[in-house]
């Protein structure tokens, strides 16, 4: 009797999050969720420490959304 393979779990992509309501702040981002959140990197690289603190974050600035131009 031979065995059965064992079906591995496909790895799931990381949700894609919406950085809108962020927009002019910097995030820190942890497996694909905003971690933390700060007026200037360092603040939110903290913040995210202080909840993930094993893990890294990727930080990034979100800027502000920009009003389509008006043509004419």
């Amino acid at each position: 009797m031979g065995t059965k393979p064992v079906a591995s779990k496909p790895k799931s992509k990381p949700p894609e999050v919406d950085l809108r309501p962020y927009a002019g702040r910097w995030v820190a981002i942890v497996n694909g969720l905003v971690a933390g959140v700060g007026f200037t990197a360092d603040e939110a690289r903290t913040a995210a420490k202080l909840s993930r603190p094993k893990e890294e974050p990727e930080v990034r600035f979100i800027p502000e959304a920009q009003p389509p131009a008006k043509a004419g």
